[in-house]
């Protein structure tokens, strides 16, 4: 991967951990951490000494800050559960705190720009059997089964699992294949099933698997005894026995950057057999976007948000998000350095544009068309 392309995404990753974690949102904040980490680190593997030690040093900080991240986060959740919890007493005793998340999604699809097919898609295949129950029965319509978003990175994937429990008012689990894998034999397969019997024991569940792909590569023939080897088939027969009896509820989300990289048998009828692109915002999705990252904000009037619409074709959801940001920073800290307040022009995008680039290339979005083709 090109360096400029390395070190814009370790420093929005960074920063989007920052944000989280003064946010309050301890996972988002892990997440963007360890990928800030892991940019970085391949930055440092393409420098020359000794900026290649100074990354290296800072990649592994990094990983060190996520650690601690994730101690506070246990402990934000022990007060969390010592209060009334809004949400279903699922049998938890044996399921990692981190897999649940404390809260219900206030997320809508209304919350998502644009993206107006797959929101289609979902509706039909998700949230319409449970919200019309009586007609999805009439039709024989079967609720529950799982669905693969798969697209470039920063399109927003992970916004839309969080919206579909939002708008089912379901408990949402979100796991990292991290959190599932463990190298002793039989660990991983057995946190596999804690996790689906966990999610069965909600009225109404939804299961959300990130980069799913590296908890469920390809098996090549010849290959036995590997984690993989047992963690695929143990997942093949969590999906094939979903539980799908009227009242109850239960479905299987997974997101990744490379849906080449899942095992065939993961995508066959039953299992991830709707599989869903999310690709990059159309024009009106990024002037949406735009409005909502630019919202209150001191403009002058000779932003034309049109023009910066058509300048980021190309761009993902979260280039723009980021360029919003990246923009507002900026202005803050020349008004501070100066000490008066000015407002927001074009010559701000312009400066931060001169440096950011789209984060998905032409050769990525050709891979993808051929994979949703076939």
């Amino acid at each position: 991967m090109p360096k400029n392309f390395l070190l814009e995404s370790f420093e929005k990753h960074k920063d989007l951990g920052l944000r989280a974690f003064h946010g309050g949102d301890l996972r988002e904040a892990r997440y963007h951490f360890l990928k800030a980490a892991e940019y970085l680190l391949e930055l440092a593997r393409q420098s020359d000494p000794p900026l290649r030690d100074i990354r290296t040093r800072q990649a592994f900080k990094l990983i060190e800050l996520a650690k601690n991240v994730r101690q506070k986060r246990k402990a934000v959740r022990e007060k969390v559960a010592a209060r009334p919890a809004d949400r279903s007493d699922v049998a938890a005793e044996e399921v990692p705190q981190e897999w649940l998340v404390a809260e219900k999604p206030k997320i809508r699809f209304d919350d998502i720009a644009g993206l107006e097919e797959v929101k289609e898609q979902i509706r039909v295949k998700m949230i319409y059997p449970f919200t019309h129950a009586e007609k999805a029965k009439k039709y024989r319509i079967r609720t529950g089964g799982g669905i693969l978003l798969y697209g470039p990175p920063g399109t927003g994937k992970t916004m839309i699992a969080k919206a579909v429990a939002g708008e089912l008012d379901a408990t949402f689990f979100a796991i990292a294949p991290s959190e599932i894998l463990n190298k002793w034999v039989g660990e991983s397969e057995k946190n596999i099933r804690k996790l689906f019997d966990a999610a069965r024991a909600c009225e109404r569940a939804v299961i959300f698997i990130d980069e799913v792909e590296s908890l469920t590569p390809p098996r090549r023939d010849g290959e036995s005894g590997g984690v993989m080897q047992r963690v695929v088939p143990q997942i093949l027969n969590e999906l094939d026995g979903f539980d799908r009896k009227e009242g109850h509820h239960l479905l299987f989300l997974g997101a990744t950057n490379e849906p080449w990289g899942i095992d065939a048998a993961m995508l066959r009828p039953g299992r991830l057999d709707e599989k869903i692109y999310v690709g990059l915002p159309d024009a009106a999705a990024r002037k949406r976007i735009l409005e909502m990252n630019l919202k209150d904000m001191p403009l002058e009037s000779s932003v034309d948000l049109d023009r910066l619409t058509e300048r980021l074709d190309g761009y993902s959801g979260a280039d723009v998000a980021y360029l919003c940001r990246k923009v507002s920073e900026g202005t803050f800290l020349d008004s501070v350095e100066k000490g008066h307040e000015r407002q927001i022009g074009p010559q701000d995008f312009e400066r931060v544009l001169l440096k950011l680039r789209p984060s998905v290339s032409r050769v990525d979005l050709d891979r993808f068309k051929k994979f949703k083709i076939q």
